[in-house]
């Protein structure tokens, strides 16, 4: 998100005004080598624009901690997803520790980085800046939205590319929905048939090349949104059609 804030834990508000609801988890599990993935039920009346963020917090081995963490899947699916990199932070810690039943609470949803219904979009993703974009592209495939969109994610390894199965899958599923995954680690993996080096303006015109007057999602680490952003600037994207989310705190 853009930037990471605490709120006292416990009441029944927080400081950006919205309703801190207790749930549960559903499951817990590493979903590669480098991310862990936790399923929560949707609180009753809960809903969201795909894909708006909530407050998430856990208790830590240094008491409660709260966190803004995307939601890593659609308004149309039936739980709640949260993805994060693995670290050995006290939240991060907690987060890869929580079993079926155990109890969370969200508080949201908030943000304004959600995708226009009627645009044709480029999502581009970084590590596990990918959760909100998943979501995107799922709730695009649930819907059966009649625009088309690519999705150009960056990951250091083949084993780093965190949801690659189910974002095959929508590949199947929606027609008008197609990945382009690079990866930025040294050598490439023998076999490996996707796209190799970092972020460049080589592969955004790659991924746009059937698109017109695409809308540009960009989300992942301060650095890479940056490069990102500055890439489209001098390829004359307009300022409104480019949005971004940023991860800070990769460690924390």
């Amino acid at each position: 998100m853009s930037g990471f804030r605490k709120r006292p834990a416990g009441g029944q508000r927080g400081f950006w005004g919205g309703e801190s609801r207790e749930t549960k988890v559903v499951s817990s599990r590493r979903i590669n080598p480098s991310t862990h993935e936790i399923v929560v039920a949707k609180p009753g009346g809960f809903d969201f624009l795909p894909v708006q963020f909530t407050f998430l917090t856990l208790l830590t081995d240094r008491g409660p901690d709260t966190r803004p963490m995307s939601l890593a899947t659609s308004p149309t699916r039936s739980n709640l997803v949260y993805g994060v990199r693995i670290s050995d932070s006290p939240y991060k810690r907690a987060f890869a520790s929580l079993k079926p039943k155990d109890t969370v609470q969200i508080q949201g949803p908030y943000g304004d980085f959600v995708i226009d219904e009627k645009r044709p979009a480029l999502l581009v993703a970084g590590g596990i800046g990918i959760t909100p974009l998943k979501g995107m592209a799922e709730y695009a495939a649930d819907k059966k939205l009649e625009i088309p969109i690519r999705l150009l994610y960056s990951n250091r390894t083949e084993d780093d590319i965190a949801y690659r199965a189910p974002i095959e899958e929508l590949e199947l599923q929606n027609q008008r929905f197609r990945v382009l995954h690079t990866l930025t680690g040294e050598p490439s993996p023998k076999g490996w048939a996707g796209l190799r080096g970092r972020i460049r303006p080589e592969l955004l015109r790659k991924a746009i090349e059937d698109l017109k007057q695409p809308i540009y999602y960009l989300c992942g680490k301060p650095s890479m949104v940056s490069a990102v952003y500055g890439m489209l600037e001098e390829m004359g994207v307009p300022e409104e059609d480019v949005r971004i989310e940023v991860f800070r705190g990769y460690g924390s």
